[in-house]
């Protein structure tokens, strides 16, 4: 598929996907949020991908929802609407899919954009890179912000964050648990890359049940969560990788998992 607003490229189990429109902060609209989610869904299905980067082409990672689009809207209630839906849907598939994604975090992250960031799985941020939730700035209800946002920095944090419209750095952000590490803006990519590099070469089928485990505690009662643990922990006992594991902890070797 040929993409218009996002770059795709897959490397050795590895794929990065860049929001590619430097011209307005790589901000979101429908034809962007699509090619993400086609892109997303393609990571999905391919079992040679077993990391996914996110990231953003020039100084932001992303600005959010287009505000030009909406200010231009004939009939903003609906598009607002069809908006919030063609959004939705990647950072839907960015949580429930059993493959880390990770949100490299460039440059700015505002309102919707830093609610796909808090989407994915970890986050690494450069130096450079600020955070504002956005939304109060042109009178809008919140989207997504408000449900990770409270997960990550807990419930009053969060109600300052969004009804402040406070922008914060990348280092207030790593304090708060926004975001994992800081790093220096020409050492990010190289870094995550090695660290999907980690991820990559691990047991990519047991690292797909933990995501979806660590999921589920949000919601899941005790009883509920350890039956859906014993599941995960039982069907992974059938796996190549768990054989592997087991044989080299004996052997006191490095495992070879093949995500089988």
């Amino acid at each position: 598929m040929t993409y218009k607003s996002i770059e795709f490229e897959i490397t050795d189990g590895k794929a990065v996907i860049t929001l590619a429109t430097p011209d307005n902060m790589n901000a979101l609209d429908e034809t962007m949020s699509e090619e993400l989610d086609s892109a997303l869904t393609e990571c999905q299905e391919d079992d040679s991908v077993k990391v996914i980067i996110l990231t953003g082409k020039g100084k932001a990672f992303c600005a959010g929802g287009n505000v030009k689009a909406m200010a231009d809207a004939p009939d903003a209630e609906i598009f607002l609407e069809e908006l919030s839906g063609w959004i939705h849907r990647p950072v839907h598939r960015i949580q429930t899919m059993e493959k880390v994604v990770i949100a490299a975090v460039n440059g700015h992250a505002v309102g919707a954009g830093a609610a796909l960031a808090m989407a994915c799985d970890l986050r690494y941020a450069s130096k450079t890179a600020k955070f504002n939730m956005g939304f109060m700035k042109i009178g809008l209800a919140p989207g997504c912000g408000t449900y990770f946002l409270p997960k990550l920095v807990g419930k009053a944090k969060a109600s300052e964050l969004i009804y402040l419209s406070e922008t914060i750095d990348a280092d207030t952000a790593e304090k708060l648990g926004l975001v994992n590490h800081v790093l220096e803006p020409e050492k990010l990519m190289q870094e995550v890359m090695n660290i999907a590099e980690i991820i990559g070469k691990g047991p990519t089928l047991a690292i797909g049940r933990a995501k979806t485990l660590l999921r589920l505690s949000d919601s899941s009662r005790l009883e509920e969560h350890l039956a859906a643990e014993r599941h995960m922990i039982s069907i992974s006992g059938a796996t190549e990788d768990f054989r592997e594991g087991v044989t080299a902890f004996a052997e006191k070797r490095e495992p070879k998992f093949e995500g089988k």
